[in-house]
């Protein structure tokens, strides 16, 4: 028994020395990440494009193709509605057109089919207001989109 018992104190010095090594190296990459200027916060999404770096210049396909591929349905018509209010808070843009330029992009990678679900469902997370029947504007909440 007391062989044993000497194999799992040996065992157990052996993780603990390299546990402490392993603190050690983490706290030099503490080091090295805060000395090139931090980490990215959490919040933050990989590849996240600031509203004002939107360039509305594109055609709808690119723009849509360009920051609406990988999002939720919610999220796409918010994208779709920005580019035609052109990024501007409170512009109203009736649904009807933002129906007509959904379908001409109804493509699987693009939008996919136009479900009524997504305008409620944008409105419900605060991305969209509707103030008027049959028109949609943004909230300043539509950043969180991207």
């Amino acid at each position: 028994m007391d062989k044993n018992l000497g194999k799992y104190i040996a065992r157990i010095e052996k993780l603990e020395k390299d546990l402490s090594q392993t603190i050690g190296r983490i706290e030099e990459l503490e080091k090295v990440v805060s000395a090139a200027g931090g980490v990215q916060k959490a919040t933050q999404k990989k590849g996240a494009t600031p509203s004002s770096d939107l360039d509305y210049s594109l055609n709808e396909r690119t723009f849509v193709n360009r920051y609406a591929t990988g999002k939720s349905g919610p999220r796409r018509f918010t994208i779709l509605l920005a580019y035609l209010a052109h990024g501007k808070v409170d512009k109203n843009v009736e649904i009807s057109e933002i129906r007509k330029r959904w379908n001409k992009m109804s493509a699987k990678y693009m939008l996919g089919k136009f479900n009524m679900f997504y305008p409620n469902e944008a409105k419900t997370r605060g991305f969209v207001d509707s103030k008027q029947y049959g028109f949609y504007s943004l909230t300043k909440e539509w950043k969180n989109t991207l």
